[in-house]
């Protein structure tokens, strides 16, 4: 049988690699793999259990050959093809490592003393984080506006803090860690309302993430053409996810041109490397592949929640690829014990101080958590 030259190129580079490694680091290795149980069960991070496409792997396998250099076209050619993909110009497009970065980056732009963060809770922290680490003569105060009972962003109280002595407002939808979704009505009437409520050159920036996870329904849509055209909008996204990329690094922002300048003018230098921008090139053209990891995700979803019913524990309905599960003592305590039997969850979010967030794995991994679940549990009744 022929052998193609990927699958070549492939062979030797692992027989290149394992000649290169000790044994001692061969032996770790071998016990490190999908099968193993001295391999932690990585629930607690909202990571893809599925990792990029066979085509993106092909990408990556190419691609790494070029690492020896910068990146030159290949940051305008990512550009490019998200900004077709998406209807908008290639101006409109910010590339970051990783959407955090881009958060960091939108921060930096327009949080200063006197011009605040308005921010739901619970929520991603990465803008909050970046406005803390400022130097303390030009550190920010952070709004925090508790979600509502349903579990949405409060945005009338958002609007009412964003009125006087805001600089950002930060919007997670679906949100992290809750899953949930702020519907699309009330995101229109909110960003209707800001024109005339929030002074000019407050932008509101939407974290879209979580974007591909969501079934089509009316009750959500994405704002990220709309960005495209509002000097007061950026939607960021990322490859973090979905993907399957989040070791690579790698995110964008859609905003109106001179927003994205604002951003550009604040990114670290070349901080998308050359192998993540074709990588992330090859994974964004495979968009079949994104719809099948949407719709296995669904059904991940849907079998967490049989389990969690089944033992009759009440889980936050998500939208996302993880969700957020009530735990029936402290979730840091019940973590810290989980952590003990290989299995790693996320846990110590204000008003769920009784909840862990489980990110959904591959079946092999969600067998392992449910038997380290049982094994803790029963020492914590609900």
């Amino acid at each position: 049988m022929p052998i193609h030259r990927r699958e070549l190129f492939r062979q030797c580079s692992a027989a290149a690699i394992a000649t290169a490694l000790p044994p001692s680091l061969l032996a770790s290795a071998a016990a490190a793999q999908p099968d193993s149980p001295a391999r932690p069960v990585r629930l607690n991070r909202n990571e893809s259990a599925y990792g990029p496409s066979e085509k993106t792997r092909d990408a990556f396998v190419e691609s790494w050959t070029e690492s020896n250099r910068y990146p030159a076209d290949d940051l305008d050619a990512l550009r490019a093809a998200i900004a077709s993909f998406h209807n908008v110009r290639p101006e409109n497009i910010t590339l970051g490592c990783g959407s955090g970065e881009l958060l960091r980056m939108s921060a930096e732009a327009f949080l200063s003393p006197g011009k605040a963060l308005v921010t739901p809770t619970p929520t991603f922290d990465a803008v909050a984080r970046a406005a803390q680490l400022l130097p303390a003569e030009a550190r920010v105060e952070v709004r925090a506006v508790p979600l509502t009972n349903v579990l949405a962003h409060d945005l009338d109280a958002m609007l009412a803090q964003s009125r006087s002595g805001a600089g950002l407002v930060y919007i997670c939808n679906p949100n992290n860690p809750t899953g949930t979704l702020t519907p699309k009505p009330d995101l229109e009437s909110f960003l209707s309302r800001v024109t005339d409520k929030v002074p000019p050159g407050v932008p509101i920036l939407i974290d879209e993430a979580y974007h591909d996870y969501v079934a089509p329904a009316g009750a959500y849509a994405s704002f990220l053409l709309r960005a495209a055209a509002d000097p007061r909008l950026i939607v960021t996204r990322t490859f973090s996810k979905i993907y399957g990329l989040a070791g690579l690094r790698i995110g964008y922002a859609v905003s109106a041109p001179e927003t994205a300048k604002l951003l550009a003018a604040r990114r670290l230098a070349m901080g998308v490397n050359v192998v993540a921008a074709r990588v992330a090139l090859a994974a964004f053209a495979d968009q079949p592949y994104v719809s099948k990891i949407a719709a296995r995700n669904a059904d991940d979803r849907q079998e967490f929640l049989n389990q969690a019913n089944s033992r009759m524990l009440r889980a936050i309905q998500s939208h996302a690829n993880f969700a957020l599960l009530a735990a029936g003592a402290l979730g840091t305590e019940v973590a810290a014990q989980l952590r003990a039997r290989g299995v790693l969850v996320s846990a110590g979010y204000p008003a769920f101080p009784n909840h862990v967030r489980v990110s959904f794995g591959l079946p092999a991994d969600m067998r392992r958590f449910w038997t380290a679940w049982d094994s803790v549990i029963p020492s914590n009744p609900m």
